[in-house]
């Protein structure tokens, strides 16, 4: 499970490589020499929707999401592990599972036409970043499961 992670994460940093990179190589191409490419600023904005629905996978792996921890601080290591449960059962494991069943007839059509750009000239393959969309809950979902199997193991002994 954590290789898999490790994976996502690199794929992240790749990303985020692609989209530095090619929005300074824009910006210099169009300031500087005065001509742009199409397919260049498609491949930017397909990293950086892929990077934003991964990295919440991976903040999510690495506890390092937005919560609010006015009470944690005074709680021990117990309650906060049900607490932590709690949440994973009652808010991320449906939310991801709505967010996994909605988004699937939305790839599936994709799939179905190979959706390219919606700018002429611009590139193929957007069908490809559309399925982040089922990949992010899908990680997320199996994160969860873990940890609430895991909690019920530790629960149990």
């Amino acid at each position: 499970m954590r290789t898999v992670f490790q994976v996502v994460q690199w794929a992240c940093m790749a990303f985020a490589l692609v989209v530095f990179l090619g929005q300074l190589a824009m910006v210099l191409m169009r300031y500087l020499l005065g001509f742009g490419f199409l397919e260049m600023q498609d491949a930017v904005n397909y990293a950086f929707a892929a990077l934003a629905a991964l990295a919440v996978a991976v903040a999510f792996e690495e506890n390092k999401h937005v919560r609010v921890d006015v009470f944690s601080q005074r709680l021990s290591e117990a309650v906060n592990g049900w607490i932590d449960s709690a949440g994973d059962l009652l808010l991320a494991l449906p939310v991801f599972a709505i967010l996994l069943w909605t988004a699937f007839p939305l790839i599936r059509a994709s799939w179905a036409i190979f959706e390219g750009s919606p700018e002429t000239g611009g590139l193929p393959g957007l069908f490809l970043v559309k399925s982040v969309l089922l990949l992010l809950p899908g990680l997320v979902l199996l994160l969860v499961l873990t940890r609430l199997a895991s909690a019920l193991r530790r629960g149990l002994q």
